[in-house]
């Protein structure tokens, strides 16, 4: 007997000298870990974007790129992917001197298009079509085309159409504001997310006051991330630096969809710190915290596709829950970094009781809302595969799937240990509600030293894996944060694979050019193919000779069938054609001769709608 209570004694001594970093320092600690995770988020969403993630795109342009004219058009038109925005000076026509010319902008009734008028009385010259217009998304997206008008004149100087074309302020104002979204995005979950904690699952004073801080040094982050970004906007969308502190351009992008999103989160999240701090009720915190959560449905691409009732739903579903996922995470692990496994053990299995409950809701509601924001933006199964926001969403399913599997395993193995090594030796201390199955677990333990023993250092081991795998929890579910900001600036699958509509890729062609390819609108019938070679720059270039179109329905094996486009202007090609007579994958393979010997290829898979 004495020998059993002498290993008890060494299992305490040994818990209390290896425990977890407790107090104000384990605090501090996550404050610091909270701050690197949020500034990591940013750092990779800046890394992982790419200049093709904007989803709205330029589809067509009247007068065409690099097109001679006889006489002068009455306007100057661009229509894009989707509906667009366009800021003062967002569409301008200059000369060969880089001299405004155009009469301003003219309404076309159509959100998707947009065009400036031209003089009547436009003289013979080269002009230079300079845009710059903002996607669903809050994206700016930019650059230049020419035409000539009149015989023999040659078109706009290299250097004045570099100049007029140079992005490099917009570009980097671009991946600023990129780190900002990731920063502002991650403190707007670990804000909201640890304000419902502490309202509905911290018991404890100490640890309320853990979720408060966290949550309030959060949403302080948040605001100055989002006040931050409406200049840092203003200067993306305009390409001048001077647009930061331009009256102008801060009250269009203020009063913009980005601007009103940010300027009321920033609002919300403000005032939500103050309640917390002034110590109001919760019920309080909760209702701004769920005000500052709607405000990610104020500016985004679900706005623009259809049927936007059930993206915006599930946008707000998939994010709340999210919030009180990864922020009850976050608030766990910290409340748990400042305790020892005695005496304390039962009322932290409690918490992580409490907080699994929450958490299986959450999971559902995150699975719930991110399907139905899912289905429209890849619409059939097979874009799943075809496509960089499939991967990608197929990345952040098996994540979160990795993440249910750890918090099961905390529920059910850990939760339990911890609870029957605490009992054993003399129940929950200071009155403290054990969890769900401590009864149970008490009473199947024997109550000899040596079961006592055994019992308290399985606890101790789980407790120690319990750590462990909550820190597993919140790193995992900071990568799925990460993979839901890129999935933000991807293209949406059904986009990208064609089931939206009109089918478009870029695709290296040899090994200085680029071939464009469009196929419109993309499902069985008669479809237009509209094929776009482009130089370096990625304006169209005139080093292919012709082109030819092989066609081969994969599944049945049907072809390959031969179409000759036809020239519709330089570096572009057109061919009309009923060929794609069966739903399913087609292989495109385009042909370019660049002379008599030399050929350049390049092969893509077109999923054809029914």
């Amino acid at each position: 007997m004495g020998s059993g209570t002498q290993g008890a004694a060494h299992v305490r001594r040994s818990v209390s000298q290896s425990g977890a970093l407790r107090g104000p320092a384990a605090t501090a600690r996550w404050f610091r870990v909270g701050a690197a995770a949020l500034l990591l988020l940013g750092l990779l969403l800046v890394g992982s974007a790419t200049p093709a993630s904007a989803h709205a795109t330029l589809v067509d342009g009247r007068p065409a790129d690099r097109s001679a004219l006889d006489t002068a058009p009455a306007e100057v038109s661009l229509t894009f992917s989707e509906p667009v925005t366009v800021p003062r000076g967002g569409l301008r026509v200059l000369d060969a001197e880089a001299r405004r010319v155009d009469l301003g902008p003219v309404d076309t009734g159509n959100a998707s298009v947009v065009a400036v008028a031209l003089p009547p009385d436009l003289p013979d010259g080269a002009y230079v079509v300079s845009y710059r217009v903002i996607s669903a998304d809050s994206h700016p997206i930019g650059g230049v085309r020419t035409f000539t008008v009149g015989d023999g004149v040659e078109e706009v100087a290299a250097t004045t159409l570099a100049a007029i074309a140079d992005d490099g302020t917009s570009v980097a104002a671009r991946r600023v504001g990129q780190l900002l979204r990731g920063l502002g995005y991650g403190a707007l979950l670990l804000a909201t997310g640890a304000a419902f904690t502490g309202w509905l699952i911290v018991r404890r004073p100490a640890d309320r006051a853990v979720a408060h801080q966290l949550a309030v040094w959060s949403a302080l982050i948040g605001v100055v991330v989002s006040l931050v970004g409406v200049p840092v906007q203003a200067v993306a969308v305009t390409g001048e630096l001077g647009a930061a502190w331009s009256v102008v351009g801060l009250w269009e992008t203020a009063t913009s969809s980005f601007g009103v999103a940010s300027i009321v989160r920033s609002a919300l999240l403000a005032v939500l710190a103050t309640v917390l701090l002034a110590g109001l009720p919760g019920v309080l915190a909760a209702a701004l915290a769920a005000g500052a959560l709607g405000t990610v449905v104020l500016d985004g691409h679900q706005r623009s596709v259809p049927p936007t009732w059930l993206l915006v739903t599930g946008d707000l579903v998939h994010v709340g829950a999210a919030a009180v996922w990864f922020g009850g995470l976050v608030v766990l692990a910290a409340v748990l970094g400042r305790r020892s496994t005695r005496p304390e053990a039962v009322p932290a299995a409690g918490l992580v009781a409490r907080f699994s409950g929450v958490a299986l809701v959450a999971a559902v509601l995150v699975a719930l809302g991110g399907t139905a924001m899912a289905w429209p933006l890849v619409g059939q199964p097979a874009a799943l595969v075809g496509t960089a926001y499939g991967l990608t969403l197929l990345a952040k399913l098996a994540t979160v799937g990795v993440v249910v599997l750890v918090a099961a395993y905390n529920r059910f193995r850990l939760v339990p240990a911890i609870v029957a090594g605490a009992t054993v030796s003399g129940g929950a201390p200071g009155g403290a509600e054990p969890p769900v199955g401590s009864t149970e677990v008490a009473d199947a333990v024997a109550p000899g030293a040596l079961a006592v023993d055994l019992e308290q250092r399985r606890a101790t081991t789980a407790w120690s894996q319990l750590q462990r795998t909550l820190r597993l929890e919140v790193a995992l579910l900071s990568g799925v944060l990460l993979l839901t900001g890129v999935l933000a600036t991807t293209q949406p699958a059904a986009e990208a694979a064609g089931f939206g509509g009109v089918f478009e890729t870029t695709l290296p062609l040899g090994a200085e050019l680029e071939l464009d390819l469009v196929v419109d609108p993309n499902v069985v019938g008669r479809n237009t193919f509209h094929l776009y070679v482009l130089d370096a720059t990625g304006r169209p270039s005139e080093a292919v000779e012709d082109v030819r179109l092989e066609l081969t329905f994969v599944p049945a094996g049907i072809g390959p069938i031969r179409i000759e486009p036809f020239f519709a202007g330089p570096g572009h090609w057109i061919a009309t054609t009923e060929a794609l007579s069966f739903a399913g994958d087609w292989e495109v393979r385009v042909v370019a001769g660049v002379d008599r010997f030399t050929e350049h290829t390049a092969t893509v898979t077109v999923p054809v709608a029914p």
